[in-house]
């Protein structure tokens, strides 16, 4: 089987495609970060920034919710982050999910590096949530990559 992994591996390397490499990415200032920086993050990363967690439990407060353990400990599955840009605003979109109960538990993440905002949208425990009071913008961003309304 390790054969096997590495000619694919090589097979990968050699068509110029890169394997993603899940190794922790250091989230401190967010204007330092890069496009590239950003879209080789994870939910898990980002956790671990104080100003990040800050805004994520302020959505949740505004929201009178209670942040649920696994999204507090941020060790759940997650996509790459992406950078979305609506106007002259650039925006962190995170997600992440309850390790096995993905399909009743996860987490759409819209984050602002500049106001240091956090707003949400998931599924709690099988119910859609709006978190931390989006606007119209940040709603349509939450929408369309969580498919939830």
């Amino acid at each position: 089987m390790l054969k096997k992994i590495s000619a694919v591996t090589l097979f990968v390397s050699l068509l110029g495609l890169s394997v993603p490499n899940a190794q922790a990415v250091q989230i401190t200032k967010f204007e330092t970060l890069t496009q590239k920086q950003i879209e080789q993050s994870y939910y898990f990363d980002w956790n671990r920034n104080s100003t990040f967690r800050a805004a994520i439990y302020k959505a949740f407060k505004t929201s009178k919710i209670t942040v649920p353990s696994w999204v507090r400990q941020g060790a759940g599955p997650a996509a790459p982050a992406r950078v979305i840009t609506s106007g002259a605003t650039k925006f962190v979109l995170l997600n992440t999910c309850k390790a096995r109960e993905c399909d009743k538990n996860e987490l759409f993440v819209v984050f602002d590096p500049v106001t240091k905002a956090a707003f949400a949208v998931g599924q709690l425990d099988g119910k859609t949530t709006w978190i931390g009071n989006p606007n119209a913008t940040v709603k349509q961003i939450l929408s369309t990559a969580s498919g939830l309304r």
